[in-house]
């Protein structure tokens, strides 16, 4: 079995017009998003439905981060205070880092996205 089989490529590198900037995201440029900030970053990063929907994959490491933060915020103290990310040069820091925010700011309106990272209870409100 070949990977196009599992993995359909985008249609915009299959056109081959590709821009390669959205593969650089900015943790400050989504959170200045948030705060009403007009930014440059691609909306693959400040849109969260299309983040988790076409951005993002839940790999394990993501999904430990994303839980074990959730659960300390929602006062489970057997769950890690400090969480290290190390990872080489792309390998998803900065990404764990942005679903954490779309997660915090948007939570339980994300939930039926995100239900294979993280259950919707374990979120919070929106805005909360």
């Amino acid at each position: 079995m070949g990977v196009l089989q599992y993995c359909q490529p985008r249609e915009d590198l299959l056109q081959g017009n590709i821009n390669l900037e959205i593969f650089t995201a900015s943790l400050g440029d989504v959170f200045a998003h948030y705060g009403g900030e007009k930014t440059q970053i691609h909306p693959l990063y400040t849109d969260p439905k299309i983040f988790f929907s076409q951005g993002t994959y839940p790999t394990e490491a993501l999904v430990r981060v994303v839980r074990n933060t959730f659960a300390r915020i929602q006062g489970d103290s057997t769950a890690p205070s400090v969480q290290r990310l190390e990872t080489a040069f792309g390998g998803g820091k900065t990404h764990t880092l942005i679903a954490c925010l779309h997660l915090a700011k948007e939570g339980k309106a994300l939930a039926s996205l995100v239900k294979e990272i993280i259950p919707g209870q374990d979120l919070p409100e929106p805005g909360e």
